[in-house]
């Protein structure tokens, strides 16, 4: 399973591939993001690139088949003085010809892998969207707990979505 994937922190010569990515993802599954997509592709590739200068807290990793880029997941670790023992897993995409390849499970676990690695950090969150149950069945497996639900948190092609709010305690974490 993993020797067909490459898994590694994107780069700010990667922006252009993880907007492509990350466009497909915003457009295709409306309802599993809370993001909508800027205008253009070049506006979706500038708002990533000073993130991906700057991997001390915030790092993109990206999946490659080959030269491919087929999935993406970001993970950040929050900045305030009280919740810096916190990081936040987002945009969590795998194209749909990759789906249940095991590439999910290998993202994230590259991003848990990073938030471990941040010193002090405790605990790894993520939302997901009831329109994403694969994704939320992928987090459970992982040991994410939800801890509250957010009705109709999304509106998007005139359906709402339910938001479920996870937790991942990293002393607490079975390995998978």
């Amino acid at each position: 399973m993993s020797s067909r994937y490459t898994i590694r922190n994107l780069e700010p010569s990667d922006a252009e591939p993880w907007a492509v990515t990350r466009w497909e993802a915003l457009t295709r599954h409306p309802l599993a993001f809370g993001a909508t997509p800027p205008e253009t592709l070049p506006q979706l590739a500038d708002s990533v690139r000073a993130r991906l200068a700057s991997p001390e807290q915030s790092v993109i990793f990206g999946a490659f088949d080959g030269f491919e880029l087929v999935g993406i997941v970001g993970v950040v670790r929050e900045t305030g003085k009280k919740e810096r023992h916190k990081s936040r897993i987002w945009g969590m995409y795998v194209t749909e010809s990759h789906r249940r390849s095991g590439l999910g499970a290998l993202l994230l676990n590259a991003a848990i892998q990073q938030a471990r690695s941040w010193e002090g950090v405790r605990l790894v969150t993520l939302s997901v969207t009831d329109a994403a149950d694969g994704a939320r069945n992928l987090y459970e497996r992982h040991g994410f707990q939800a801890w509250g639900r957010e009705p109709r948190a999304i509106y998007a092609e005139g359906r709402y979505a339910d938001e479920t709010h996870m937790t991942l305690d990293l002393d607490r974490q079975i390995s998978i």
